[in-house]
């Protein structure tokens, strides 16, 4: 009996090819002091983290100056604000919490408001002190030396000779009168090109600086040591 033969069209299945068989890798090996030298280096840099979060993140209450206080004038409460803010190691600010420390002492300098106050523009004496009078001096550049006076400065005011008509005479061989002075306040004048000097003189000095410098007859010097 023979067998029918395969019907056309029908393609014959095909052959599935064999599977890979996946190569094992081998397994390392740990070793203990680099698995705890890696955990100890996550932990010391997760503190040093929290550390810096703590020194960024922690704000306190410091002391600012909220109105104008010329030099020499006595600290009051009004004159004072509290402000927040993240505290600075070289701004070295006053704490609210010394704010009765504060008040009755002595503006040094000029007290802008919205600036905040360090001991530094403290003061506990009065200025410019007992006996002692302040004058404002507004100066031309060629009039004082330049960049070099500082508050603080031991200063020479020389009252220059008048500068109305020259005498028919020979001038006088008489040394110029000059005044012994302290700086205590340095700004930029009114007019352009200026600056404005408060000095300290002896009380017995005030009206002839005041009279001279209204006339444009003063002329700074720096002493030995500034």
């Amino acid at each position: 009996m023979t067998s029918a033969p395969p019907k056309a069209g029908r393609a014959a299945s095909p052959v599935a090819a064999p599977y890979a068989v996946p190569r094992v890798a081998p397994q390392r090996r740990w070793r203990p002091a680099l698995v705890w030298l890696a955990v100890a280096l996550v932990a010391a840099g997760g503190l040093i983290a929290v550390t810096v979060l703590r020194k960024v993140g922690t704000t306190a209450e410091y002391l600012a100056v909220s109105t104008t206080v010329e030099i020499g004038s006595a600290i009051q409460r009004s004159d004072l604000s509290t402000v927040r803010i993240t505290g600075d190691p070289t701004l070295k600010p006053i704490e609210a919490s010394a704010a009765d420390q504060v008040v009755g002492k002595f503006a040094a300098v000029a007290l802008v408001p919205g600036t905040l106050l360090t001991r530094a523009q403290l003061t506990d004496r009065a200025v410019p002190g007992e006996g002692k009078q302040l004058v404002g001096l507004s100066l031309p550049p060629e009039r004082l030396p330049a960049g070099r006076v500082r508050p603080g400065a031991a200063v020479l005011l020389v009252v220059t000779a008048d500068s109305g008509p020259v005498p028919s005479q020979q001038p006088s061989t008489t040394a110029p009168i000059s005044i012994t002075a302290t700086v205590v306040d340095v700004r930029t004048g009114a007019k352009e090109g200026t600056t404005l000097l408060n000095v300290a003189v002896a009380e017995r000095d005030g009206p002839l600086v005041a009279s001279r410098a209204a006339a444009g007859r003063i002329v700074v010097a720096l002493t030995t040591g500034n």
